[in-house]
């Protein structure tokens, strides 16, 4: 089965009373739903409180994650879409996809 590296940048607003608890709740119901084995590399969790109070994210850090994600998100549309005409190509030519060496 193949394992997956997963990167999430989200906000929600959770019924805890410490960026700590919000972790555990996280960890415990959100990752623990997948009911596999989950490696948290790393998890950060703070509170974002509403404006007008700043987040703990700098400006041109969180310009700096939002244009990560677009770069991502792009990145996975691209290798998607090759991964498609790939597969497209194999299929229209089916002897394309095969080693030489395996042939009979």
């Amino acid at each position: 089965m193949p394992r997956f590296e997963i990167v999430a940048h989200l906000t929600c607003e959770l019924d805890c009373a410490t960026a700590e608890d919000a972790a555990a709740l996280v960890r415990s119901q959100v990752l623990a739903e997948t009911g596999k084995e989950v490696d948290v590399v790393h998890l950060a969790v703070w509170r974002h409180d509403p404006p007008p109070a700043a987040s703990l994210l700098p400006a041109p850090l969180r310009q700096q994650l939002r244009e990560f994600f677009v770069a991502l998100e792009r990145c996975a549309s691209d290798t998607e879409q090759a991964f498609r005409e790939r597969v497209a190509a194999i299929l229209s030519n089916p002897a394309h996809g095969v080693n030489d060496s395996t042939r009979g």
